[in-house]
This record gives C-alpha cells, sequence and structure tokens, in this order.
C-alpha cells in the first residue's frame, strides 16, 4: 500500500496538530519509472500546496526506501533546487522511527551541529499559493536493485492571520508516495555485437579469417578459440549480452529483483529508461520522526516575507496585463478586418456599376 498517514513528533500537542494535519497538500510529479544504478541523475518535482485559508512556514524532507528495506545512505544522492535558486545537495536526516536502518531520510535542507534541522531553512508558503521544488536522485552502483519508492514529507506549522507567528510547535507530516524500480546497468553490454570476445570489436569474431565474417562464423571459429568456436560466434549477437546481466543482478537483490533485472538487460538502458511512468508504492513506508526545528521569530519573519516577496514577483511577471493587451489587439484586428471587407465590397459595387 502507497504511504498516506501522517505522523508528529512527540513533543508536539496532538490536538493542535489534528486540526493543520492534512492542511499542506504534498505531491510528486514527473518521478521516472526506473532509475539505473550507476546511471545518471533523473530530476522530477516536489510540489507543497496550500489549500487552506491560513500561511505555513515548513521544512521539506524526502523519504527512499526499497522493498527489501535494504537501501542504505551511501546509495544515493539526492539534489534540489529552491524556486528561483541554485541546485543545493540534500542531507540525510536522522530518522527517530522504526525504519531508521531501513530507509534514507533526506532532508532539504541544513543540519546543526547536532544533526537537527535549523530554523533558518524555514520555507514560507502562503494560503492559496504553492512552492514546487525541482529534485534530481541518483543510484551508486552498489545500490540495492528491485521496487523502491520516494515519499513526500513536511514539518510545517500554520501561522496566525494577525501575528504571522506559529499557533503551534508544528507537525510532521507525510503523504502517499511514488514507486519505481532501481535495475542494473543493462545498456553496456546489449548495444553492440561485440560484448565479450575482447580480440575483436568488430563484427568479424575472429579477425584473422578474413573477407567471409558473416557468412562462415562456424568454420573459421575453429582456427582461434579452443573450446568455445561456436559457442562464442553464434551466441555474441544475442544470447551472451542476454545471460550475462541476467546473473549480476540477481546477486545483488534477493526477492525485489524477481523480474526486473533479465528486462533491462534485454533492452539498452536509454530505451528502458526514457518514457517510463512511475506508480503507487506497493509496500508499507512508516512515517518518519525528527526532532523538530525551533520555530524562533526571527527565522518565520523570514520565511513569511520571502514567500511574500516571491508572490509578488510572480504577481508582476503573470499574464494578467499581457493578456489584456492580447485581447485589445485581437479587437483591433477584428474590426480592421470588418472594415476593409466593407471596402472591398464598395469597391467591388462601382466597379459592376
Amino acid at each position: 500500500m502507497a504511504v498516506g498517514a501522517t505522523g508528529t513528533p512527540s513533543a508536539v500537542a496532538s490536538q493542535a496538530d489534528k486540526a493543520s494535519r492534512a492542511s499542506l497538500d504534498l505531491s510528486l510529479n514527473g518521478v521516472p519509472g526506473t532509475f539505473i544504478a550507476g546511471g545518471d541523475a533523473r530530476e522530477f518535482t516536489f510540489k507543497i500546496d496550500n489549500r487552506t485559508k491560513h500561511d505555513f512556514v515548513f521544512i521539506p524532507l524526502l523519504k527512499f526506501k526499497n522493498k527489501a528495506g535494504s537501501l542504505q545512505a551511501k546509495d544515493l544522492k539526492v539534489q534540489y533546487r529552491l524556486p528561483g535558486g541554485e541546485w543545493q545537495t540534500a542531507v540525510v536526516a536522522p530518522d527517530q522511527s522504526g525504519e531508521k536502518n531501513s530507509s534514507v531520510l533526506m532532508m532539504l535542507g541544513t543540519l546543526d551541529s547536532a544533526g537537527n534541522p535549523v530554523a533558518d531553512d524555514l520555507l514560507g508558503v502562503n494560503r492559496g499559493k504553492n512552492v514546487p521544488i525541482k529534485v534530481r536522485a541518483s543510484f551508486t552502483d552498489g545500490s540495492p536493485l528491485g521496487r523502491a519508492g520516494v515519499v513526500p514529507v513536511v514539518f510545517a506549522a500554520q501561522l496566525d492571520d494577525s501575528t504571522h507567528q506559529p499557533v503551534d510547535n508544528g507537525h510532521l507530516s507525510c503523504d502517499g508516495g511514488v514507486g519505481f524500480t532501481i535495475k542494473a546497468p543493462g545498456g553496456k553490454p546489449t548495444p553492440t555485437h561485440t560484448g565479450k570476445p575482447s580480440p575483436t570489436p568488430t563484427q568479424s569474431q575472429t579477425g584473422k579469417p578474413s573477407p567471409t565474417a558473416s557468412g562462415s562464423p562456424s568454420a573459421t571459429a575453429t582456427v582461434t578459440p579452443t573450446e568455445k568456436p561456436t559457442e562464442t560466434p553464434t551466441g555474441k549477437p544475442t544470447d551472451t549480452p542476454t545471460e550475462k546481466p541476467t546473473e549480476k543482478p540477481t546477486e545483488k537483490p534477493t526477492t525485489p529483483a524477481t523480474g526486473e533485472p533479465s528486462g533491462s538487460a534485454t533492452a539498452p538502458a536509454p530505451v528502458e529508461s526514457s518514457g517510463d511512468t512511475s506508480g503507487p508504492i506497493d509496500f508499507p513506508v512508516e512515517p518518519p520522526v525528527i526532532t523538530p526545528p525551533p520555530l524562533t521569530p526571527a527565522a518565520v519573519d523570514k520565511a513569511k516575507a520571502a514567500a511574500d516577496g516571491s508572490d509578488k514577483a510572480l504577481a508582476q511577471t503573470g499574464g494578467g496585463s499581457n493578456t489584456t493587451a492580447i485581447a485589445a489587439t485581437g479587437g483591433a484586428v477584428l474590426v480592421a478586418g470588418v472594415g476593409t471587407l466593407v471596402v472591398l465590397r464598395r469597391r467591388k459595387s462601382a466597379q459592376q456599376g
């Protein structure tokens, strides 16, 4: 089942949090269905949407977990970019939940010397607004293969409409995550016809029996290899590449990699990873638990001011005035067209007369 529950730190008052627990809507858009172990980072968007009637401050996090519970912090790298900002590297946050050793909680911010969130990283989102955060994630060569997922998480606090300060200590919550598959790099052995036999990188299997490499592979192959003459040339384009990748992936993941590795081995990696779609997480993920950051008045004021400034900038660069200008221009063209039509009719009738 996909995650849909919420979690709260022990220090938070339950009654106040219950009123604001479902306030901020979290979503992940564009998460690819496949990540290649050791491959390039892939990008998606973490969107924090405030559909309430109150302003909020928050700190965003992402929780990664694989089905086998073997994913570690060393297996992945996560970067993020706030609106109008530069790419930054996410840090591993200390998760105090029961899954602290079987998942990875990434904070899109910084930690203090004690390993806790910093108040200065608070972001603001005003009522009726949203904050889209660009994220790119990659997995290392040794990361476990198979089914995995990512869950959007925020630590959030509602602000008073008059004082613009938190009405409570805030709460930690998460929404339904997105599932994907970590696969082996299947593009290396399969795209070319010369995978393993190192003597000749071209299509001829035996380098020396010259012009007739395509017509007589079985006859010429007996000259160079001793025991594998027939296996090497005939198995090179088809059998050899598909056998190798399937053996490697199945060694690492025990249960997750049931049918996936063979799929990635049959087709090149770019084909597998382009145009793929993700789905819901098909295994349970426990909500994380962290030490909440101090909600200092200065940090809250800073986050609120930044949110106000961002909203004003969006309003100034929005489509309101441009739409009006386009509409006026379109009306002028329409009027000119009617006038031209009348003039043409008059000229035509005058010529006929």
